[in-house]
């Protein structure tokens, strides 16, 4: 298929004008700033063979929900870039297709753009650019914690680990609490101790962990238990796409009442305090050690 009629037919439906200029034009209302971000996912390194086009859309288009989701931003619109081997069967487009839909609605946001191009047989690669909105002076960065803020984790961490075709649900619902409660926060794609890591590095801190306290699914601890994973591969393998944040003490207890409201855990996993760096500690107070601290992509 020509690559317009690939637009026309599959993406052109997504979009707030039909693509029908090289350029998208986005308003931005009054008291707000935009919050942008970009992932590119590859097939076979961020979503394997076996996950069906459908769900392959949805996680490319949910791990840049996520990075909006941590900044305290509400979704707005994403540019889509395709890079599609030229043997490619139609169906898997139309699928992929399908899947975006399906999350444009779940997550409020709209097609504005992008180019879609061929490749060698093979290797596939989708990258996102996604915008959103946030009040005035109130995008939460990396570099805000505090000595004495709290670590706290919304979800479950390691599940994607278990399963080469987790789903993540960035909790974006949490986007308006993130602005008011959080002074810092990531979204954990590479590891909690790579990604929390970051706000330490920009906010001249350490963090303390006690890894008890680190959510963790039934199934997760079961995978400790029986030696199916170890501490490392649930804390370092990434793509759980919840977030780590730094929040006061004196506000986590309404932080987590009105977060539990909307149906989302939130875990007090740990402290900020003076320092350089992430440490884990178990039950016993014995830092525990690890060989690498997240996903590594080169």
């Amino acid at each position: 298929m020509a690559e317009f009629d690939l637009i026309e037919k599959y993406f052109a439906p997504l979009s707030m004008d039909g693509l029908k200029n090289d350029t998208a034009v986005l308003d931005i209302s009054a008291g707000h700033q935009l919050v942008v971000s970009s992932d590119t996912s590859n097939r076979g390194d961020h979503f394997v063979e076996e996950m069906s086009a459908f769900d392959a859309a949805r996680k490319c288009l949910r791990a840049n929900v996520s990075d909006l989701v941590s900044s305290g931003a509400d979704p707005l619109a994403y540019q889509l870039n395709l890079a599609l081997p030229k043997d490619l069967d139609e169906s898997w487009l139309a699928d992929f297709a399908a899947g975006l839909a399906a999350d444009q609605k779940e997550y409020g946001i709209v097609l504005s753009g992008g180019d879609t191009t061929g490749m060698s047989a093979g290797g596939l690669s989708v990258s996102i650019t996604v915008f959103g909105l946030v009040p005035t002076g109130r995008a939460v960065l990396r570099s805000g914690a505090r000595e004495g803020d709290v670590v706290v984790v919304s979800g479950i961490l390691g599940d994607a680990y278990l399963s080469r075709l987790h789903m993540p649900s960035p909790p974006l619902v949490l986007a308006p609490l993130v602005r008011k409660y959080a002074h810092a926060a990531v979204d954990i794609s590479d590891g909690i101790l790579a990604d929390l890591g970051h706000i330490c590095n920009v906010s001249g801190l350490s963090a303390r962990l006690e890894f008890d306290k680190i959510p963790l699914s039934e199934k997760g601890r079961a995978a400790l238990e029986n030696g199916q994973a170890s501490a490392e591969e649930l804390l370092t393998w990434g793509e759980d796409y919840e977030l780590a944040m730094a929040v006061a003490p004196e506000d986590i207890e309404c932080f987590q009442k009105q977060a539990e409201a909307l149906g989302v855990a939130l875990s007090v996993a740990g402290i900020f305090e003076a320092g350089a760096g992430v440490k884990v500690f178990d039950r016993n107070g014995q830092e525990m050690s690890f060989s690498k601290t997240g996903w590594v992509h080169f």
